[in-house]
């Protein structure tokens, strides 16, 4: 099966159609606004914060977004879209991967 016929029907129709990923439902929009400022759509739960690391969950258990950085704060959080000022270094998503 080709990687292309994993993808939902609604992304390939949004692709399509050229309608931006962050239209879609349940889909995670992150915007980097210099070293300062990162702006997180669609996220759920802060699940670590920290001075050095916010982590925030992807609505699956081992799915999330971090933030690292220096004197990051949460500046913003409103339904989904979450705002973290400071110093960033790093945005990351990440996942465990397990093998079955």
């Amino acid at each position: 099966m080709k990687a292309k016929d994993k993808e939902p029907i609604s992304q390939r129709i949004f692709r399509a159609l050229d309608i931006p990923a962050e239209a879609l439902p349940h889909s995670t929009a992150v915007e980097i606004h210099g070293r300062n400022l990162v702006k997180i759509v669609g996220g759920g739960a802060i699940t670590l914060y920290s001075p050095d690391e916010i982590r925030i969950s992807l609505g699956h258990q081992d799915e999330h977004i971090s933030v690292k950085g220096y004197a990051l704060s949460c500046s913003s959080y409103n339904m989904g879209a979450v705002g973290i000022e400071g110093r960033i270094c790093s945005v990351a998503f990440e996942e465990s991967c397990n093998e079955g």
